[in-house]
């Protein structure tokens, strides 16, 4: 056989075994996650699933905070995969119509898998500085680069009005500086202001229907959604919601 030809294997037996194992280990606490609720995932009911020990369990997961991390990540990428599926359907010159149906492509996500999604809301782990946990916003950006990319898509197509620098406190331009080199975000300081307000707005309604908050007052919130969707990216120069049917953000998942 000759070299070109040959086949190497990425990985030793040892280590897909090893893989294999955090997979699976990953995949039973999921479940527990989703069955039994985020106090019920302990390494000892994993190790009780998979018919191994604790110790065993152990050995490829330092602490339940190290697999609650890793969870976390996988969920994180999970929601950004979904959303980059979406968006890669729609036409690239409608950057309005692709942020809008990743906005409902996400509460459709939130809606159907509500632990899930409740995992990743959690805080970082106490006690850490923020340098410390600059992983777990790492995580996150895995998910949050599609979106803000998103919102790039429309800031260079068609600015929106955005305030200047003047107006803001000093203290927030600094943040936001950092914020934009940090992430390498290629939008000016009060665009990405704009784009935030937008973001929390949006966001925080989809993390309080997932989560069972918006029942006291809506049985059914799609329409509020729907009203505070058009609200707010109207302030982006977003007009054209009621043209973009809601199947823009549909996808099977298998």
């Amino acid at each position: 056989m000759s070299p070109e030809n040959a086949h190497t294997a990425p990985f030793s037996r040892r280590e897909r075994l090893r893989i294999a194992t955090i997979r699976e280990i990953k995949d039973v606490a999921r479940g527990l996650l989703v069955q039994q609720g985020q106090e019920n995932v302990t390494i000892r009911a994993i190790a009780r699933e998979m018919g191994m020990t604790a110790p065993a369990v152990y050995r490829y997961f330092a602490s339940r905070d190290a697999l609650i991390q890793g969870l976390r990540g996988d969920i994180f990428a999970e929601m950004g995969r979904h959303i980059g599926e979406v968006i890669g359907e729609l036409p690239a010159e409608q950057p309005g119509r692709r942020l809008v149906a990743a906005v409902r492509a996400l509460r459709a996500w939130a809606l159907q898998h509500p632990h899930e999604f409740g995992l990743v809301l959690g805080p970082w782990v106490p006690g850490l500085s923020y340098e410390e946990a600059q992983p777990e916003r790492d995580m996150a950006w895995v998910f949050g680069e599609v979106i803000v990319g998103l919102f790039q898509e429309v800031w260079q197509t068609r600015p929106y009005p955005v305030p200047s620098e003047e107006e803001l406190a000093p203290v927030l331009v600094e943040q936001f500086r950092v914020l934009r080199e940090e992430m390498e975000v290629d939008m000016p300081v009060a665009a990405i202001v704009v784009l935030l307000s937008c973001w929390v707005r949006l966001y925080g309604l989809i993390c309080m229907e997932s989560l069972g908050y918006m029942s006291f007052a809506l049985p059914d919130c799609e329409a509020f959604f729907e009203r505070e969707l058009r609200e707010v990216f109207a302030v982006i120069g977003i007009h054209d919601i009621d043209r973009w049917p809601a199947r823009d953000a549909a996808r099977n998942e298998g």
